[in-house]
């Protein structure tokens, strides 16, 4: 099992704790499994990896596929492909000649396993959420309520790179926040593509979309733990 691999399996651990219906638990579980991703990417820039750890891809798979872009969904994989320092592309193919959008990745393989890792969970949670919070209130409170879970995601996605920068070295800061970058540059250079922008859903509820960063927020993704309950929670 690769280094990347063993990571993910532990955040698996972690946010199936996450579901633990004593909020304390979940919120600290939840808050552990980002951390672990970000000191494991902010470890391994410090180390010489081989080339082939390093090198930038496109992902054989993709994000996720569509035949109707879902506002929400698109914001989370650009919010999340940013955080983990990739690129994203709608790559669109006319099977029986309907369009489906393919959204794929280019960066480093393990950024890219941990964001397609993170888009999966965060969507199933996000969909669980809003079918306990927004039943019978309509198409555009639905909606509304999912794009700030997004936005509240992305609050707490920020607080946590920022919590993890101050246990790592300026070398490994730089490099961590380099990728994104380099991934779009190796884009542009190789496949001619721009990255993917967020589409903007037509109307928004203010209220719902109040109610959904809230949600976003208390996920706990950027709360800080201290060292001993992260290796206690990760082991």
């Amino acid at each position: 099992m690769s280094k990347i691999d063993s990571i993910i399996e532990k955040v698996q651990k972690l946010l199936a704790l996450a579901k633990s219906s004593n909020i304390n638990e979940a919120a600290a579980a939840t808050a552990a499994a980002n951390k672990l991703i970000d000191q494991y990417r902010l470890s391994e820039a410090d180390l010489s990896l081989s080339s082939e750890d390093d090198q930038l891809i496109e992902d054989d798979g993709f994000v996720y596929e569509t035949g109707r872009i879902v506002p929400w969904k698109n914001s989370l994989a650009i919010t999340l492909a940013k955080h983990y320092g990739c690129a994203m592309f709608n790559s669109t193919v006319y099977p029986n000649g309907r369009k489906v959008s393919r959204y794929k990745l280019i960066g480093k393989k393990s950024d890219i396993q941990i964001t397609k890792y993170m888009f999966s969970w965060l969507t199933a949670e996000c969909q669980r959420l809003v079918e306990k919070e927004a039943q019978g209130k309509g198409k555009i409170f639905s909606q509304s309520y999912c794009q700030g879970f997004v936005s509240g995601v992305s609050q707490q996605l920020t607080i946590s790179r920022e919590a993890a920068k101050q246990e790592a070295s300026s070398a490994a800061i730089v490099k961590i926040d380099s990728r994104e970058q380099e991934a779009i540059h190796f884009m542009n250079q190789n496949y001619n593509l721009k990255a993917n922008k967020a589409s903007s859903a037509s109307r928004i509820d203010p209220r719902a979309f109040d109610a959904g960063m809230n949600k976003g927020k208390s996920i706990h993704l950027g709360n800080g733990l201290d060292t001993k309950k992260v290796k206690l929670l990760s082991s």
